[in-house]
C-alpha cells in the first residue's frame, strides 16, 4: 500500500509542469564554471610573476655588479655643451 501511494505521487509530481528558470539552469553553471576558471587562471599568472620578479631580484644581489666608479667631467658638463663645441 505505501509503494503504490509513492508511485502515485511520483507520477502526478511527473505530470507537473516544469518551472521555467530550469530553462536557464545550464547557462547560469557553465557561465559560472567560466569565471572560476578563469580566476584560478588570473591567480596562477600572478603568482607565476611574483616567483619571476623574486627569482630575479634574487639572482640581481647574487651576481656581483660593477663597481661604481664617479663620472670624469663635473655634472652638468656636457661634450655637447656650448662652450665645449665652440673650444673654449
Amino acid at each position: 500500500m505505501m509503494m503504490t501511494d509513492l508511485d502515485q505521487l511520483l507520477g502526478t509530481v511527473r505530470a507537473m509542469p516544469t518551472d521555467a528558470r530550469l530553462a536557464d539552469m545550464d547557462a547560469a553553471v557553465m557561465g559560472g564554471l567560466a569565471r572560476r576558471r578563469d580566476q584560478a587562471m588570473a591567480r596562477r599568472s600572478l603568482m607565476l610573476a611574483g616567483l619571476l620578479a623574486i627569482g630575479i631580484g634574487w639572482a640581481g644581489s647574487i651576481v656581483p655588479g660593477a663597481p661604481a666608479q664617479a663620472a670624469p667631467t663635473p655634472i652638468g658638463m656636457s661634450d655637447y655643451a656650448p662652450s665645449r663645441l665652440l673650444g673654449q
